[in-house]
């Protein structure tokens, strides 16, 4: 009995507040909780904000932050109200000023003393040094949204990175003084299958981070060859201190990281609308969240700019590249792969503006080279320091004119989500086709402001009605489709290639229209080659290994291998492509596989095109005529 006594004792000691130290102080503290209970303040929105608190399907709020150094109540990631009593019993906490939930916590004491009505001297004002010091160094003067365009080789990165660049005052936009402010999966994984399948499941904490700009330069523009964009966001001076308040309470917070819904675009979202709670952005995506979508809803909401970008690398080297002649662009890859030094005295030979030309593309080359992993460290800098050592003497030289290409940006692309329909012609009658595709591109689709020559399919599926039968049945509902054809480039020497997984519809089995689904995957590598010109050409030719389950196959399977071929023709509002393949079967149902497509677009709009279709499959033929409308993600 006296064990439980005093166990019970012990408990009442911790649920006592351990701040006030006074009579005096007890009562305000018992005053102020009184008052937040009257204003019924932990029902505010910009409260639930603060703690991203949101409703779980049984309609209780909760945090979906991990980490409990987010909060000061023991139950504040699931009870707002026992929250903002523990923040009001914050206020009378003895002890360093930086250990003090005020400091800890800057942006929710400021809302919490103007809620409550407090007056600047009620309490004294706390040395905040930590906190204080790191906004000091930052010393923000302006906030830009960065969008970093898709990296098909890593499936972490599909569909692009949208971030925060934080402008130095005074620096006027240098790369090496500004910083970025990043969420990202917290793992040793660099990226890859396994990364982005864990990323499906929230294995991953996610957690923000202030990183130097010049670092995210050389992960995305460098290394991963991707295109920067940057819009400015234009805040005001109080919202970029309302950033970097809540941006320091964020440093205790961890999320779990979701691919699809919560991953590093989304969560830029409520952080937003915590710096404006006017933007409510965070309420427009529910089922899924691509970084594309968040960067037109973030933009929409912002004073329209010019937006500034960033070549990648390669970008960099292909236009230099442009601007030589057929002789300096061996000269560049000998100097670069070859004989250096003999080439080297053959560059004697050139007038000094075109010899500067060569050696400044062939150090540029070698770059890319590096951070495409071609080379090492040392075969870098073994090969760079006498190309620059031969372009010292040379001086200032007009070696390159005018700038690379600039892309249409993301504002201008189609939105991701597709839905169509149309009437088909099959061999025994008509059928009609109801189409979505969740993201968020193919061939055929207008490739401005997306990867050029490349498909990116998530979610894909095409409900058909066949009145001869009185059926419906799901032509293809595809789980996703990836697709990166890169033009043979001697200097790139990369190969082109897809993989594909869904279900499909395979009427080489023999069965009745409809009645022949299969789930299908395969993968393919191969070369690509394009001709520029009025009309662009695109030609490719894939291996491919392919295999099939379902009831429809004899002994319910198939693995077999084969080839894919295809031409991509393109000029302004028009695409057309044909496709054929080829398939041989050695294990399951042995029998083969032809199937081809022949089809064209026809965009009518932004957001709007036409599609005719004609393939054949097996023994089946089918034509159809479609019409496709593009719509914001929800």
């Amino acid at each position: 009995m006296q064990r439980k006594s005093a166990i019970f004792f012990l408990a009442l000691l911790w649920a006592l507040p351990l701040f006030a130290k006074t009579p005096e102080q007890e009562l305000e503290r018992i005053s102020l909780r009184q008052r937040a209970a009257k204003l019924k303040a932990w029902e505010e929105p910009y409260w639930r904000k603060l703690l991203y608190y949101e409703k779980n399907l049984l309609g209780r709020w909760h945090s979906p932050s991990v980490n409990p150094k987010f909060f000061l109540s023991r139950w504040g990631n699931i009870n707002p109200r026992l929250e903002l009593e523990a923040a009001v019993d914050g206020l009378y906490f003895e002890g360093a000023d930086n250990d003090s939930p005020e400091c800890l916590f800057p942006e929710r004491y400021r809302w919490l003393k103007e809620k409550l009505g407090l007056p600047a001297g009620a309490f004294p004002p706390r040395a905040c040094t930590s906190f204080e010091g790191w906004k000091a160094g930052l010393d923000i003067e302006s906030v830009s949204l960065l969008f970093a365009a898709g990296y098909l080789n890593n499936p972490s990165t599909l569909y692009g990175h949208t971030f925060l660049r934080l402008h130095k005052r005074g620096a006027a936009g240098a790369d090496l003084l500004d910083y970025t402010l990043n969420y990202a999966a917290v793992s040793d994984e660099q990226g890859g299958l396994f990364f982005a399948l864990k990323g499906l499941v929230g294995a991953y904490p996610g957690q923000f981070s202030t990183i130097p700009y010049y670092l995210k330069i050389q992960e995305y523009h460098n290394i991963e060859n991707r295109d920067l964009w940057e819009f400015p966001l234009n805040l005001k001076p109080e919202e970029i201190d309302r950033l970097l308040r809540h941006c320091w309470e964020l440093g205790k917070a961890s999320f779990p990281y979701l691919f699809f819904t919560r991953n590093c675009s989304w969560q830029l979202l409520p952080l937003l609308d915590i710096v404006k709670p006017e933007l409510d952005l965070s309420r427009r995506f529910g089922f899924w969240v691509i970084p594309s979508d968040t960067a037109k809803a973030v933009l929409a909401a912002s004073p329209e700019t010019r937006p500034g970008w960033r070549p990648s690398l390669w970008k960099t080297v292909e236009w230099k590249r442009s601007q030589l002649g057929e002789d300096e662009k061996l000269s560049v890859l000998a100097l670069a792969r070859g004989d250096q030094a003999q080439e080297l005295r053959k560059l004697e030979l050139r007038p000094a503006d075109r010899k500067a030309a060569v050696l400044e593309a062939a150090v540029d080359y070698l770059s890319w080279r590096f951070y495409a992993r071609r080379i090492g460290k040392t075969e870098l800098d073994g090969r760079t320091d006498p190309l620059l050592a031969a372009r010292a003497p040379l001086g200032q030289q007009v070696t390159f004119t005018g700038a690379p290409a600039r892309p249409p940006a993301i504002t201008q692309a189609h939105e991701s989500l597709r839905l169509g329909a149309g009437l088909v012609a099959l061999e025994h009658g008509p059928a009609y086709e109801l189409q979505a595709r969740f993201a968020m591109q193919d061939l055929l689709d207008d490739p401005a402001g997306y990867l050029p020559d490349a498909a990116l399919e998530m979610g894909s599926l095409r409900l058909r009605y066949e009145p001869r039968y009185n059926r419906y049945y799901f032509r293809e509902a595809k789980l996703a489709r990836v697709l990166s054809l890169n033009p043979w480039d001697p200097w790139v020497r990369r190969q082109s290639w897809e993989i594909n997984a869904g279900l499909e519809q395979a009427p080489e089995a023999g069965r009745q229209s409809g009645r022949a689904a299969v789930w299908a995957m395969n993968a393919g590598s191969g070369l690509a080659a394009q001709w520029d010109g009025p009309v662009r050409h695109l030609w490719y030719a894939l291996l491919q290994a392919d295999s099939a389950f379902g009831p429809a196959l004899d002994a319910n399977w198939r693995l077999g291998a084969g080839l894919k071929a295809g031409w991509l023709l393109e000029r302004g509002p028009v695409r057309a492509l044909a496709e054929a393949r080829y398939i041989g079967y050695a294990l399951g149902d042995t029998r083969p596989l032809w199937a081809g497509t022949v089809s064209a677009s026809y965009r009518l709009a932004k957001d709007t095109s036409l599609r005719a279709e004609h393939g054949w499959r097996g023994g089946a033929t089918e034509t159809g005529l479609y019409f496709h409308q593009f719509f914001f993600s929800p």
